[in-house]
């Protein structure tokens, strides 16, 4: 994928403390009290900064005045920080491939500071921008502050990769288009409240970062062509946003129009088929060439436009996680307001005859958008040349024990598109080809 820069955020990301923020919450209140402020202007304090800025306001205190009282306690809870297991193995991984990095954090800046000098990883971070650095109305979860970083490196959101382990990392990461991963099971250093956020990955520890950033960085894309010139360029456009063009392989299947020349257009790797071979051909030269290059995760992509970007990234989740082998995108499990009731029979036809012969019922054996790991794809043999190769693939990824997962996606299409794929013509030669395949 075309990470080009990474934001971290700091606490419960990076580096923990023995005190949690719940009692610094609690020790702040304390304070407050002692000042004579009443508790029911007080309130809960969730979160901490933005009520300051309510309490100063209400009562007529000084801002500053409260605001050091915070910054204190923050910094007397950081002398005890430590880093997480596995931090300065991403760090390093990510200076090696040359991928800036930058701290996006709530905290005060004397307390970052603090944090990073102590723990030794200040010179990784080429930005640091603490709520000292933006407005208080920027401060994320407001989308202000990261759109600032990502302003300062002149790089496109999607290119920028956050990681935190709170929502209000998520959010703006999400608001601005970027990518984002959740730790999900630190704990120390997570805020004391949460909220819901979806991610587009997961991981449990940030020890769990590496192998994930090593599979993102090493994903390629196999989009099967044939006489698509009106939709390629679209196509392609949308998956440049989030995949470097050599990481994109587009097999051109004996063509007879421009297909070619469009894909060329836009950077990405072309192999040509003097002659039709069909998808199943299609497919396996573009996987055998992933493999090839040391692909760790192949996604297929179909050149018609009847998928979604945000839908591949999806699908690519699961394996990228190490959750599965192989991830299949189902528009049955998805939205079918779009999906013809035709389309909708035969599929359902094709993945009970699919099921049969792989022993395991994928809902949508059809799809083209698909995530392998590397160790699932190099272990499947592509036999079929035109459309059953979408049930041998399913039949040869659960016969070689590969862990298969569905990820719900939306089915979309045009009058161009319901022209393409399978029919119930095609749908009788796909159960026959299984059945003499079988019989062989």
């Amino acid at each position: 994928m075309d990470i080009r820069l990474v934001v971290f955020d700091l606490d419960g990301t990076l580096i923990g403390a023995p005190k949690p923020f719940a009692q610094v919450k609690e020790e702040l209140k304390s304070r407050l009290l002692e000042m004579g402020i009443p508790q029911e202007i007080i309130g809960d304090l969730t979160p901490m900064y933005e009520n300051l800025h309510r309490i100063a306001k209400e009562t007529g205190r000084s801002f500053e005045e409260l605001y050091s009282i915070m910054v204190g306690l923050e910094v007397e809870r950081i002398e005890e920080s430590f880093l997480f297991d596995g931090v300065l193995d991403v760090l390093e991984f990510l200076k090696a491939r040359g991928i800036p990095m930058a701290i996006m954090t709530r905290s005060s800046r004397e307390a970052t500071m603090k944090a990073l000098e102590m723990n030794g990883v200040m010179d990784y971070f080429s930005l640091i921008s603490t709520r000292d650095d933006v407005p208080a109305r920027e401060v994320k979860p407001n989308a202000g502050q990261l759109e600032r970083i990502i302003t300062a490196f002149g790089v496109e959101p999607s290119k920028v990769l956050v990681v935190g382990d709170h929502g209000y990392d998520i959010i703006p990461a999400r608001e601005l288009g970027a990518l984002s991963v959740m730790i999900t099971d630190h704990t120390a250093g997570r805020m004391s409240f949460s909220v819901e956020a979806k991610p587009n990955f997961e991981i449990e520890t940030i020890k769990g970062l590496l192998p994930l950033l090593e599979n993102l960085l090493s994903t390629y894309v196999v989009v099967p062509a044939y006489n698509e010139e009106r939709t390629i360029g679209t196509v392609l456009d949308d998956l440049l946003r989030y995949f470097r063009a050599e990481e994109i392989i587009v097999v051109n299947d004996g063509s007879r129009d421009k297909t070619a020349e469009v894909a060329r257009s836009r950077g990405v790797h072309v192999l040509t088929h003097l002659v039709n071979r069909g998808l199943g051909g299609a497919l396996g030269t573009g996987i055998a060439y992933a493999l090839r290059k040391n692909a760790r995760l192949i996604l297929t992509f179909d050149a018609d436009g009847q998928h979604l970007v945000s839908d591949a990234l999806r699908v690519m989740k699961p394996v990228a996680e190490g959750k599965a082998d192989f991830a299949v995108g189902s528009r049955l499990k998805g939205d079918t307001s779009e999906m013809p009731f035709v389309k909708r029979f035969g599929n359902f036809v094709l993945d009970a005859i699919t099921a049969v012969f792989a022993r395991k019922y994928v809902s949508d054996s059809q799809s083209g958008l698909r995530c392998f790991s590397r160790e699932c794809a190099s272990k499947i043999t592509i036999t079929c040349d035109r459309y059953a190769v979408s049930s041998e693939i399913i039949i040869e990824a659960s016969g070689n024990g590969c862990r298969i997962v569905e990820v719900p996606i939306k089915a979309v299409y045009t009058e161009y598109s319901m022209k393409k794929g399978t029919n119930i013509l095609e749908g009788v030669k796909i159960a026959l080809n299984l059945l003499f395949d079988k019989l062989r």
